[in-house]
């Protein structure tokens, strides 16, 4: 493990949510409902079927810790090291069992070995729901907010400076996605999770969604897209023949590159830019995490292209006052894959605006977070802190 001389603040970690992480705080009537795992008769050995109310999931048809591989498993694999370990359920293991993944004290612990003062934590089930429970609007918001509750049961949004959850909001219904932001904020969240792409037929950056974008940056917080369940599989797969809801890492070829990874990010960002959102919020932090960042440069490059090429008329929502590229830079933070070109992305965009992401305790990510600094070979030292370091604690200042 390599070793700096400051401790590390991590900003894409994650956890395995109990059975009960939807139901335990939700309204009697809706706990039917909600998210909650069939674990069959007792005894069985099955791993346990996720259901959204009468409905399984669609994208973690079972429960997401019941067999995965342990953390940094396929590690040699996406560097090219490997041909073995393409696969996240490669020498699977019941995460659900591993007190580390799971709870916040032995998380702690786990921290301290790994040199790790502060985290990120972010949900592993919970990113694949919030569109499903779009269908039954009604059940949308308790779900988010039992969840909620249970996350600041659970882990807590940092009170001691540790362990940073995000709560899940969704941008649905404005009214009440309000009312839980500012039930959030009341409670010391710094950070909220969004699911990427166009919401009921608006873009994110839409003014009619303002009031939510302002009282993000009135209390300085972090507005996060994280890789998951998103509307793009329904709204670019049944064209060409393709499922519009494939399951978790079972994606064919051609709906990866439709609507998984890159392409919920890029459309996103390409919203909150081309409709003008930094130039009325200024101050808004987005952050995108595990999306990767091999996507950023070509981005930046067309809209910048776009942008020169156009008057302004072309602008929907008013001309922001800064090209794209220098906006993306003033209001964007990314946190890389560990296997992408980190360098080549500190460079475009300013090393104050990586972050440092082990995405432990997930297969694909790194067992020490320490180990991302191997990627930051030819940065001066000062932009290295920066990534492995300041830049998340200028976030939760």
């Amino acid at each position: 493990m390599p070793s700096l001389p400051y401790p590390i603040l991590d900003a894409d970690t994650h956890y395995y949510e109990p059975d009960d992480c939807f139901t335990r705080h939700i309204e009697a009537a809706l706990r039917e409902r909600t998210v909650w795992i069939d674990r069959g008769p007792q005894g069985t050995t099955r791993p346990g079927r996720m259901y959204i109310g009468r409905e399984r999931c669609q994208f973690f048809s079972v429960g997401a810790g019941d067999s995965v591989g342990p953390p940094g498993i396929m590690k040699a694999f996406l560097r090219g090291e490997s041909q073995e370990g393409g696969s996240p359920s490669l020498h699977p293991i019941d995460a659900l069992a591993v007190p580390e993944f799971t709870t916040r004290g032995a998380r702690l612990r786990t921290m301290d070995a790994q040199g790790v003062e502060a985290c990120l934590v972010l949900p592993t089930a919970g990113v694949g729901v919030e569109t499903q429970l779009r269908e039954t609007p009604d059940v949308l918001y308790p779900s988010l907010r039992a969840f909620n509750r249970w996350l600041e049961e659970d882990w807590g949004y940092g009170a001691d400076r540790r362990v940073y959850g995000a709560p899940l909001l969704s941008l649905f219904d404005l009214a009440p996605a309000l009312v839980e932001l500012d039930r959030v904020r009341e409670r010391g969240a710094r950070f909220v999770i969004l699911t990427a792409g166009p919401v009921a037929g608006r873009s994110p950056a839409d003014p009619h969604f303002d009031p939510f974008w302002a009282r993000c940056q009135e209390a300085r917080i972090g507005v996060i897209f994280h890789i998951g369940r998103t509307p793009f599989s329904e709204m670019y797969n049944p064209p060409w023949g393709l499922r519009p809801h494939p399951p978790s890492h079972r994606h064919t070829l051609m709906e990866w590159a439709l609507s998984f990874t890159e392409r919920p990010v890029v459309d996103t960002i390409t919203a909150l830019l081309a409709d003008n959102l930094f130039g009325r919020f200024p101050s808004l932090r987005v952050l995108s995490i595990e999306y990767g960042s091999s996507w950023v440069a070509p981005l930046l490059h067309k809209l910048d292209h776009l942008a020169r090429l156009f008057s302004k008329d072309m602008w929907r929502f008013g001309a922001p006052p800064l090209t794209p590229s220098d906006t993306f830079r003033q209001n964007v933070w990314v946190a890389p894959f560990f296997e992408d070109d980190v360098v080549a992305l500190a460079r475009l965009i300013g090393a104050g605006h990586v972050l440092c992401g082990s995405d432990y305790p997930h297969p694909e990510g790194l067992l020490w977070p320490a180990e991302f600094v191997d990627e930051l070979t030819g940065l001066p030292d000062a932009d290295v802190r920066r990534i492995m370091r300041d830049n998340l604690a200028g976030l939760i200042a």
